[in-house]
C-alpha cells in the first residue's frame, strides 16, 4: 500500500458524506464499508488541518495485521462540511462513530492531536465500537498550554481572526509548509522530499476549498472549548472511563502538547502504555514512523480476542523513551 493506491470512497451518513480510505481488498462495488476478514479493522483519525492520507506511512506497515481505514473529518480534504454545520467536538465524534459503525466490527482507533480528543469521546461513549485506542500527541486539555498552542488562538479573535485564518490558508504553500514544520516537527530539517511534496499538496487543496477557513476555525474552537469544558463530558473525565487498552505517544520536542498531558494521561486512563519519543515533535507518525509502527505492532500482538473480553485488567508499565524500533528505560511504577 502507498499514497497512490490507498483509495477511498464517499460514505453516506446522517449528516452528509464522509470520505473514507479502505483496505486494498475491499470490494469496489460494495454499497457500504463492511468486510468479513480474520484481520481486525483499524480506523485512523487525523488532527487539525490534516487528512486521511497522513496515515499512509503507518498503514502500509501494519496492513498485514489489520484492515486499514482512514477518514477525512467533515470539512477536511475530500469530505464536505456536515449538513448541520456542526464541527464541535461532539459533531466530529459523531462522524467518527458513524464511520466506525459502518465497518461492522470494533475498530482499533488511532488518532492524532484534535483527532485524539475526538477518539477519546468515541471510546468513552461508544465502547461497543472500539477495540483499542492509540493516540499520538492527543490534544487533551492543559490549562497551562505551551506557547505553540497559544499562537493558534489568534485565529479565534473576533473580526480579526477570520481575516488572519483566511490569509494564512491562502498564503504561499512553501511559506506555510515551513511554518508547519517549525511548529509541529521536532527537527524541521529532517522533513523528507516525499513528506514535503505531500504537505504542499495538502496545503494547496485546503487553499482551493472555499469553506476551509470556517472549518479550520470551527475545529480550532472545538479544541479550545474542550480545554474549558467543566461538564460531565469533559475529555479528562471521559478518559477515565475508557475501558480498552490504550497506547499513547508523546514527542520530547512537542511544541503544542506538554509533558503535563503525558503525566496526566498516565494517571487517568485505566489501561495505558505511554511512550515518549525524545526527538519527535507533534507528528511522530510523520517524523519517526518506524518507531511508531514497532510500538503499535507490539501493542496489537499483546491484545487477546475477543475484542470486548481481552481481560486487560490492571495497568501496564509506562515507557519513558522510544527510539527507532527500540523501547528503552521502562519506569518502575505504572503510576
Amino acid at each position: 500500500m502507498d499514497a497512490a493506491s490507498w483509495s477511498g470512497r464517499m460514505l453516506e451518513t446522517s449528516r452528509g458524506q464522509i470520505f473514507v480510505r479502505q483496505p486494498l481488498d475491499a470490494g469496489a462495488g460494495r454499497a457500504e464499508i463492511n468486510v468479513d476478514t480474520a484481520r481486525a479493522p483499524m480506523l485512523f483519525v487525523h488532527g487539525l488541518g490534516g487528512e486521511s492520507l497522513d496515515w499512509v506511512d503507518i498503514a502500509v506497515q501494519v496492513s498485514d495485521l489489520v484492515e486499514c481505514y482512514a477518514l477525512d473529518l467533515p470539512g477536511f480534504a475530500n469530505s464536505p462540511p456536515p449538513t448541520d454545520s456542526d464541527l464541535s467536538l461532539d459533531g466530529l465524534a459523531r462522524a467518527v462513530a458513524e464511520v466506525a459503525r459502518s465497518i461492522g466490527k470494533p475498530v482499533h482507533l488511532v488518532a492524532n492531536s484534535l483527532g485524539g480528543t475526538v477518539a477519546v469521546r468515541v471510546a468513552a461513549e461508544h465502547p461497543e465500537l472500539v477495540a483499542s485506542l492509540t493516540l499520538v500527541a492527543p490534544a487533551l486539555p492543559d490549562l497551562h498550554p505551551r506557547l505553540g498552542s497559544v499562537q493558534l488562538l489568534i485565529g479565534l479573535l473576533p473580526l480579526l481572526g477570520p481575516v488572519i485564518v483566511r490569509t494564512i490558508i491562502k498564503a504561499d504553500p512553501e511559506w506555510m509548509a515551513r511554518r508547519v514544520y517549525a511548529l509541529c516537527y521536532g527537527d524541521p530539517k529532517a522533513v523528507t522530499p516525499e513528506r514535503h511534496a505531500r504537505e504542499l499538496a495538502t496545503l494547496r487543496r485546503r487553499a482551493s476549498l472555499p469553506y476551509s477557513p470556517r472549518v479550520y476555525r470551527d475545529a480550532l474552537r472545538a479544541t479550545v472549548g474542550s480545554y474549558v469544558d467543566r461538564g460531565p463530558r469533559r475529555p479528562w473525565l471521559q478518559a477515565a472511563t475508557v475501558d480498552v487498552p490504550t497506547l499513547v505517544f508523546f514527542g520530547g520536542r512537542d511544541k503544542l502538547v506538554s509533558d503535563r498531558v503525558a503525566a496526566r494521561a498516565n494517571r487517568t486512563f485505566r489501561d495505558i502504555e505511554v511512550l515518549r519519543l525524545p526527538g519527535a515533535g507533534h507528528l511522530a507518525h510523520f517524523e519517526d514512523p518506524a518507531a511508531v509502527v514497532a510500538a503499535m505492532r507490539a501493542f496489537l500482538s499483546g491484545l487477546r480476542p475477543p475484542h470486548r473480553a481481552w481481560g486487560m485488567s490492571g495497568r501496564r508499565a509506562t515507557v519513558d523513551q522510544v527510539g527507532p524500533g527500540n523501547v528503552t528505560e521502562p519506569l518502575i511504577s505504572p503510576r
